[in-house]
């Protein structure tokens, strides 16, 4: 999982992948990419999810940290064998997104198109710039 303040430019981890233990199974998550680039009145970030379908993916926002969570399945062709041997689920994918206090967690938009999610964060209305007249 990668934290990112995305007010501030910071590296994101080295680190593509995780796995955690669930259920008996050990599940690997892999961190997308993605870009984030800032506008007057939001800041918007595409992240890759290729293959992902609309339902397979999770948002949650909760103590200034947005996670994702998505899930791309294989559909297996009749009479198709796994080279090896080798039979994957699929690919799950794990992203945090750490929100400043510039954001409004209220509304956070997403749309996914195309194996792209895109969100549109919302700035604080005091956190907008605003232009100053001179008397």
């Amino acid at each position: 999982m990668t934290s990112l303040n995305i007010t501030k430019t910071q590296q994101p981890e080295c680190e593509t992948q995780s796995c955690e233990a669930k259920q008996g199974q050990q599940i690997c998550y892999a961190r997308p990419q993605y870009r984030v680039r800032q506008l007057d009145t939001s800041y918007v970030a595409e992240v890759d999810l290729p293959g992902v379908q609309k339902g397979a993916v999770e948002l949650s926002v909760a103590d200034g940290v947005l996670e994702l969570s998505a899930a791309r399945g294989w559909s297996d062709r009749e009479n198709w064998s796994p080279l090896a041997g080798v039979v994957e689920d699929g690919l799950n994918y794990k992203l945090r997104l750490e929100l400043s206090d510039e954001i409004d967690p209220e509304k956070i938009s997403a749309e996914l198109q195309d194996g792209v999610l895109k969100l549109t964060f919302a700035k604080a209305e005091e956190k907008k710039p605003r232009r100053i007249a001179i008397s």
